[in-house]
């Protein structure tokens, strides 16, 4: 049997690469400020790569940044670079595009691009965007192409804007891998739970959470969770200093909701992706609403019926794609029961088979893996270890501001308030 060696192109983020094994939440801290940020969808997305890629003759590595072209070339079969939203006028993104043209130009072996797409807060924009990434974007498909490799799309947003930079480009739109990892038999059930029963976990940035209405949900269900991904990270799991204790900072940065949640013990945030599957069975959750793609992605995973808040076009065609629930903002006359009971999942159901089938082919096709029902190989390394909920190294942190939220929730209360009208303030004479 001849192995396939594979290079992961992937940020060198020690968290999001500890797929096979649960994070070490004692160095937690330490691990995040050096990486310089974190984001569990991103380890939902790692995960499902490496799963697909667990295979008796298929070897992986990630790239660490000090492989020559060269070596590369040598060693390995082909390269795989997932990245979700590479197509970014953001002035901090643009010039990747340039550098990673640069470095792919020198491979001698095809580049595979899974799960790739645009970014812009809009579809009505996305002509514009080609517009002003055009020449680096061009530079990129070329580099790709001349190795030999393809791209696979998010979705039909990110096709369009391709077609506007190389209308004959091959790119072939199919969803984000993160979906995939529970076999092409994922099903979300229509039928609805009474009113009493019902348990909403919400995900979403906080601060556009609140221009929406919909931290109000936290009210309205006292049995809501917040399921974070990155924003309260330093708090629940930071334990060094005590400035990640800073109270009146939290609200003016994550909104005075963020510090009730905590106090509340309302908050999760998963970095271990068996575990967050497992938690919506266990707690009982029976809808997953908010703007985090992949933390809606994860509850429709755990079967749990989820739907998008998009507030971009890069979420938004991901959530058409899969034919999942979505809308732009929030109605704030209806609840979030009557919303859930709105949901129809029967498109999803019918056609989730034939889109990983789709996924399965690409895949296969350009000799990437095969087989992506079989998880038995990957699943016999993640029984290796127990995947548990971790105890909170920021538990003094939430101790301190479970106290300070008691004691001063009325002043939190007026600060966010005026802050709140500073902003109105600002924005009327901005216009």
């Amino acid at each position: 049997m001849k192995k396939r060696n594979i290079l992961l192109l992937y940020d060198n983020h020690d968290l999001d690469r500890q797929v096979l094994r649960p994070v070490d939440y004692s160095t937690f801290e330490e691990a995040w400020i050096k990486q310089g940020f974190g984001n569990a969808g991103n380890k939902l997305y790692n995960t499902a790569v490496e799963q697909y890629l667990t295979k008796e003759d298929i070897t992986y590595s990630y790239y660490t940044g000090d492989e020559t072209a060269e070596e590369i070339n040598e060693k390995y079969d082909m390269a795989i670079f997932t990245t979700a939203n590479i197509f970014n006028a953001n002035p901090y993104v643009t010039p990747e595009l340039e550098e990673f043209a640069s470095a792919i130009s020198k491979f001698k072996i095809p580049v595979y691009i899974l799960g790739c797409g645009l970014q812009c807060a809009g579809y009505d924009e996305i002509g514009a965007l080609a517009n002003a990434i055009k020449e680096p974007t061009t530079k990129f498909l070329k580099a790709i192409y001349q190795t030999g490799g393809e791209l696979a799309l998010r979705g039909y947003a990110t096709k369009e804007f391709l077609d506007k930079i190389m209308p004959n480009n091959t790119a072939v739109v199919t969803g984000c891998p993160s979906f995939y990892q529970r076999g092409s038999g994922l099903r979300i059930s229509n039928e609805k739970v009474l009113e009493e029963q019902f348990k909403p976990s919400i995900n979403g940035n906080l601060k556009y959470l609140k221009q929406i209405g919909m931290l109000q949900v936290f009210e309205e269900y006292q049995n809501s969770v917040y399921v974070d991904q990155d924003e309260l990270a330093h708090v629940l799991y930071f334990h060094h200093a005590r400035k990640y204790r800073n109270t009146l900072e939290l609200v003016r940065k994550r909104t005075l909701c963020s510090v009730k949640l905590l106090a509340e013990n309302r908050v999760r945030l998963f970095y271990d992706v068996p575990v967050w599957l497992s938690w919506f069975r266990e707690q009982n959750i029976t809808f997953s609403c908010g703007s985090r793609i992949h933390g809606n992605i994860a509850a429709a995973l755990a079967q749990v019926p989820a739907m998008v808040v998009y507030r971009d076009a890069r979420t938004r065609e991901l959530a058409e794609f899969f034919e999942l629930p979505n809308q732009s903002g929030f109605d704030k006359r209806k609840s979030l029961y009557e919303v859930y009971l709105e949901t129809d999942y029967t498109k999803f159901n019918q056609n989730f088979a034939d889109k990983f089938k789709n996924f399965e082919k690409f895949v296969i096709s350009h000799g990437i893996s095969h087989d992506l029902e079989d998880r038995s190989l990957f699943e016999s390394k993640m029984m290796r270890h127990n995947w548990e909920y971790p105890e909170l190294p920021g538990k003094k942190n939430l101790e301190h501001i479970r106290s300070d939220y008691r004691k001063h929730q009325n002043f939190y209360g007026v600060y966010e308030n005026g802050l709140d009208r500073v902003r109105r303030l600002l924005i009327g004479i901005g216009k």
